[in-house]
C-alpha cells in the first residue's frame, strides 16, 4: 500500500467513525423545567371600574383623550424639533471647507428655552482633532438657528448627538 493510498483510507475510516459517532450518540433526557409559572386572574376584575382611566373595560374620558392626543402632539413636536436641530447642526459642519474628513464625533450640549445651544464638548473624539473641532464648531454656528416650539416646554434639553463626516455626506 502507498502512502496515498494510506492517507485516503484514514480519512474514510475517519470520517466514519465520526458520522457513526454523531448517529449513534445517545441523546441526553431534557431536564425537567426547574420552575413553574401560573398566571391567576379573577374574572370579576375585568368587570369592576377601575379608579384609574384606561384600567378597566369601561371606555377613556374625553378629557383622558384630550390628554393623549396633546401628549402625542408633545412628542412628535420634540422629535421634530430635534430633527432640525440635528439637520442644522449637519449643515453647517463642512462651513470651511472640511470635505477631507472621515468620522464621527459625539459631542454633547445643552439646548436653552431659547433655542441657543450652551457648554458643547467634546464627549467622544473621532480620532482626528480637526474632525472634532469642526464638530464643536458646526454646534456653535447652529446655535438659535432652529425656532423651538412651544409646546415642548421651557425645561433645558441635554443632548448628545453624532456628527458624521464621510465623503459624498452633504
Amino acid at each position: 500500500m502507498s502512502d496515498s493510498e494510506r492517507l485516503g483510507a484514514a480519512l474514510v475510516l475517519a470520517l466514519f467513525l465520526h458520522f457513526a459517532l454523531a448517529l449513534f450518540h445517545p441523546k441526553k433526557a431534557d431536564a425537567p423545567p426547574r420552575f413553574h409559572v401560573l398566571i391567576e386572574q379573577e374574572e370579576s376584575s375585568l368587570a369592576r371600574r377601575a379608579s384609574a382611566p384606561g384600567l378597566g373595560i369601561e371606555q377613556a374620558s374625553a378629557q383622558s383623550e384630550a390628554e393623549n392626543e396633546q401628549r402625542d402632539k408633545k412628542r412628535q413636536a420634540y422629535l421634530q424639533y430635534l430633527e432640525d436641530v440635528d439637520a442644522a447642526i449637519h449643515a453647517r459642519r463642512l462651513s470651511q471647507g472640511e470635505n477631507g474628513l472621515i468620522g464621527i464625533a459625539l459631542c454633547a450640549f445643552t439646548i436653552a428655552p431659547d433655542g441657543s445651544f450652551s457648554e458643547p464638548q467634546l464627549v467622544s473624539s473621532s480620532g482626528t482633532v480637526e474632525l472634532d473641532q469642526s464638530a464643536l464648531r458646526a454646534i456653535r454656528a447652529a446655535s438659535g438657528v432652529v425656532r423651538r416650539p412651544a409646546i415642548i416646554g421651557e425645561d433645558p434639553i441635554r443632548l448628545s448627538l453624532a456628527v458624521k463626516y464621510q465623503y459624498g455626506l452633504e
